[in-house]
């Protein structure tokens, strides 16, 4: 009898570590599925890709030996903020900026990069600070991709050249939408736009660097519905589906000649791709 308890005791116990468990599992995999694919988490903090910002998250732990809890959530406040431009370095240097590049590609390869991205580092903006239940302190930083401090006015020399800008007229297609909803097609801060023979349709070569700087080469709603009303590509976009990602990396994508056709006729008129009016649109 005692056994027929004890087995009974213990099955009771299973099952309940093993709901635990899976509600744990299902709680992570809700966590996880819930964010769009224009964010991306990395280890240390996160990449906005719609917003064009990246975050960073640091931790201090508050000292026993403080003179008092004023200098000992000091101290520990100093601790987080260290940590968190550690981790924003270490989140900077992986952003991709093609598909076979990263930003620590480019640091390595030139100083006065290296420097450039240490400045803008060192500019990121306190936009959350916190002490925690467990006695730790908290702190995010945030700094942008694009616009004046960006990251990549820092890449513009070895990322950009000089391109003409049309202002085109009213009636032409006021930008470019493409749905590349299913492709696994991933963000990246200079994507191309190849067509079935594998011809540029677009890149950095198209850009205006001071349009690129501002708003950053491609962007990346979240919603179609939001894409479709954004300033970016205006209120008459030219919408194409994508055929499939880039043969060689997943930031590409390509589309089918016929659409780079349209694409490259509508551009003739209203030079959307020079002002980057770019969207692509990644899906749920």
């Amino acid at each position: 009898m005692l056994n027929v308890e004890c087995w009974t005791l213990s099955v009771g116990r299973s099952v309940r570590l093993c709901l635990a468990v899976a509600l744990l599992l299902v709680s992570a995999t809700t966590s996880f599925a819930a964010d769009p694919p224009t964010v991306e988490r990395v280890s240390g903090g996160w990449i906005n890709w719609e917003k064009q910002v990246m975050k960073a998250v640091g931790h201090g732990v508050l000292p026993g030996d403080a003179a008092n809890q004023a200098q000992a959530k000091l101290m520990a406040r100093q601790a987080a903020v260290a940590d968190a431009y550690r981790n924003l370095a270490s989140v900077t240097k992986g952003v991709r900026v093609t598909g076979q590049t990263s930003v620590k590609n480019f640091i390595t390869e030139s100083d006065d990069v290296r420097l450039k991205v240490e400045g803008f580092i060192r500019g990121a903006e306190v936009i959350s600070e916190k002490q925690l239940e467990d006695a730790s302190f908290e702190v995010i930083l945030q700094a942008p991709l694009t616009g004046e401090g960006g990251l990549i006015s820092g890449l513009k020399d070895e990322l950009l050249t000089s391109s003409p800008v049309f202002a085109g007229s009213s009636g032409d297609p006021s930008g470019l939408l493409i749905d590349a909803t299913g492709l696994g097609v991933l963000p990246a801060m200079s994507p191309k736009i190849y067509d079935e023979d594998g011809k540029e349709v677009y890149g950095t070569v198209y850009c205006s660097p001071d349009f690129a700087i501002e708003v950053g080469i491609v962007g990346y709603p979240r919603r179609m519905e939001q894409a479709l009303k954004s300033d970016r590509i205006g209120k008459s976009p030219l919408t194409v589906k994508a055929l499939r990602r880039g043969a060689k990396f997943a930031t590409d994508v390509v589309v089918s000649n016929a659409d780079a056709a349209r694409i490259r006729a509508a551009d003739a008129k209203s030079g959307f791709l020079s002002r980057c009016s770019v969207a692509i649109f990644l899906g749920k």
